[in-house]
């Protein structure tokens, strides 16, 4: 046979003449045309490594079956990956992969998405023939996150290649021969690398155990939310998962355009300050605790009546990790209000690259880009002088103050300059300098409970979701949990505003956080032509967005 287009390659599969992109291996291409196999040591992001044999097909090629990962396709290939011959290899491998391997499913992390465990019941014999005794290998800390059970470890070597090649760090090795052999650190060197949780997530059964997730919950009891972590400008995708709430874990999500398979430890581990007690969790008057949620939005409202049509002289310090959709209704105080609008930036970090292309911004916020698009390219530059050198210069009559960055205060300048207003609100997640002097401090809401957008470093938008669907109350947990947080104080920004504009008859109700979004795609030509439901799961690319990069005059 020959090719039936450029780069095209004809092969048949099960009996069925198919075409794939030449290159593909046998397992690649089989995937594409909907034949799974099954695979342990594979993994799209890492060099090949062919050493499980588990995915074992029988071609016409070869007398012996062949290993699918490893093997590319080719004019007149011909693949049978169910045929008696490719059974009884995945068999026979599946069985020589159990010899050592204990029982642990009971107590083991890694139950309920073990591969393992799949592909014992898919592809494996019904019962074991071994009866001599089993080899006992370590089970040891690796370093300050991650812990071995060396027992179950089926050395397919994805965590040695990831250190290899992808953080570049290097500790991890093979020690030992034959049966015997495990994976380990070297001596004196733990795995220690901001990327090392990813080790982890892709060890395909329980033998690298997070230490921090360890006997917190079944994984087949947590409920599952793609957004994007808010750790830095870089917008990785993740799956948070929740028990009951809160928060147990966050997974990475593949998305090839940001940040391929993996993340990074600082957003992985950066979620506790969301379940912190310390939480500003009810709205207060000064140090007084407002009744009801609806009545300190009323007082916001009756703050921002008092200034609409431009009556008195206003200020907003906006942040960057509001969303696209709570910059739009900012944007819409400030136009009823007359306000000059300027922002803030937490201190930037180290930007770190690593050999496998990895990112990690120096930006620690998510979405300054998505702010600037929407409330101006200067909003954290020379908007934020103007409102800073206003402030100080008095006679301000309203600043309304949004600060949701979670591990750090305002700067001490900005912070003294709005305590100069007349009338301050301060939407926050923890008190300090933004709070102290505030005459109406409402909750902020965490990256976790959001909905909305944010736009990446590299211009891409991509959607937030909210852990909690609407109206569910957080259950406290002795222990670890603050009962302080378990009511429902705690909702967007995006709620406080909407109310604020109903009360001053900007706005007839309150909408969603897509229907805030079709307003503003409506009238910003950045997002012209974009909605929530349109965004895929991987974000998309906003045109006729400035360069990234530290706004001048900005924190930093």
């Amino acid at each position: 046979m020959s090719d039936s287009g450029a780069g095209m390659v004809s092969w048949v599969l099960n009996g069925d003449p198919v075409e794939s992109p030449a290159g593909m291996t046998i397992l690649e291409a089989a995937k594409a045309h909907g034949a799974e196999l099954p695979h342990f040591c594979y993994h799209p992001g890492l060099s090949i490594a062919g050493n499980c044999r588990i995915c074992l097909v029988e071609t016409n090629r070869s007398p012996k079956p062949a290993i699918s990962c490893s093997e590319r396709i080719s004019d007149g290939l011909e693949v049978q990956t169910h045929s008696e011959k490719a059974v009884e290899a995945r068999e026979g491998v599946m069985e020589f992969q159990l010899i050592n391997h204990p029982l642990d499913c009971p107590v083991c992390d890694k139950a309920g998405e073990c591969t393992l465990q799949d592909y014992s019941f898919d592809h494996g014999p019904d019962e074991s023939r071994f009866v001599e005794k089993k080899n006992i290998r370590h089970t040891k800390d690796l370093g300050p996150t991650i812990k071995i059970w060396g027992n179950r470890c089926i050395v397919c070597t994805r965590c040695i290649r990831f250190c290899d090649e992808i953080s570049g760090t290097g500790e991890l090795c093979v020690v030992a021969r034959g049966d015997r052999s495990v994976v380990d650190v070297f001596p004196g060197i733990p795995i220690d690398n901001p990327l090392a949780g990813n080790v982890v997530d892709i060890c395909p059964v329980g033998a690298l155990i997070s230490k921090d997730f360890m006997f917190q919950s079944r994984v087949w009891n947590n409920e599952h939310t793609e957004t994007v972590c808010g750790g830095c400008a870089r917008g990785c995708n993740v799956t948070v998962e929740t028990n009951e709430g809160f928060v147990k874990r966050l997974m990475p999500r593949e998305n090839t355009d940001v940040n391929d398979w993996w993340m990074c430890d600082f957003g992985r581990y950066g979620w506790r300050y969301a379940h912190d007690d310390r939480r500003v969790s009810v709205p207060r008057r000064g140090a007084e605790a407002v009744e009801t949620e609806l009545e300190a939005h009323r007082d916001l409202g009756e703050l921002v009546r008092g200034a609409w049509g431009g009556s008195k002289k206003v200020a907003i310090v906006v942040d960057p990790f509001l969303t696209c959709e709570e910059a739009h209704l900012v944007g819409r105080v400030a136009a009823g209000t007359g306000a000059t609008v300027g922002g803030w930036l937490p201190p930037s970090g180290d930007e770190l690259t690593f050999p496998g292309k990895f990112k990690i911004s120096g930006e620690k916020c998510p979405n300054r880009r998505g702010v600037e698009a929407v409330l101006g390219q200067e909003v954290f530059g020379s908007q934020a002088k103007a409102v800073e050198s206003m402030l100080n210069s008095g006679g301000v009559d309203l600043v309304i103050v949004f600060a949701g960055f979670p591990n750090a205060d305002c700067p001490d300048a900005l912070a003294s300059a709005v305590g100069k207003a007349t009338a301050r609100v301060a939407f926050t997640l923890f008190d300090g300098a933004w709070s102290e002097a505030a005459d109406l401090v409402l909750p902020s809401a965490s990256v976790f409970e959001k909905e909305g957008t944010y736009v990446n470093e590299d211009g891409r938008l991509q959607r937030v979701r909210s852990k909690d669907r609407p109206g569910d109350a957080q259950l406290a947990q002795p222990g670890l949990h603050s009962a302080s947080i378990s009511s429902p104080w705690v909702t967007s920004e995006l709620v406080a505003l909407q109310r604020a504009l109903v009360h001053v008859g900007d706005a007839e109700r309150s909408l969603s956080a897509a229907g805030v979004f079709r307003q503003l795609a409506d009238s910003n030509e950045h997002f012209k032509g974009q909605s929530h439901r349109g965004i895929p799961a991987t974000g998309v690319p906003l045109g006729g967005l400035a360069p990234a990069g530290v706004g001048e005059g900005s924190e930093s």
